[in-house]
């Protein structure tokens, strides 16, 4: 059977970023988990999660640090340099 494929009016990564700039000290994973379950009402996995989340740190717009055994969510520094250079 193939794999059900959802539709969404929002990116993903767009809600990610938009979340980590809402909160600049940070927010950890499984409060953007929570937000995005319940304000965009996305079922999303943790999967589909942390590949959005990796594709947003390779292109540094977001810094996903280790804080004891949670993940820590931040815009990057250099986020305006880099979209600044882009357009």
């Amino acid at each position: 059977m193939p794999e059900q494929v959802v539709w969404r009016n929002y990116p993903l990564f767009r809600i990610i970023l938009e979340e980590a700039l809402k909160t600049p000290r940070g927010v950890s994973e499984d409060e953007l988990l929570e937000i995005i379950r319940k304000d965009y009402r996305y079922d999303v996995s943790r999967g589909e999660f942390y590949e959005a989340l990796l594709r947003l740190e390779l292109r540094g717009y977001v810094v996903v640090e280790q804080l004891a055994k949670k993940k820590i969510i931040k815009p990057s520094p250099y986020l305006g340099k880099i979209l600044h250079q882009r357009y």
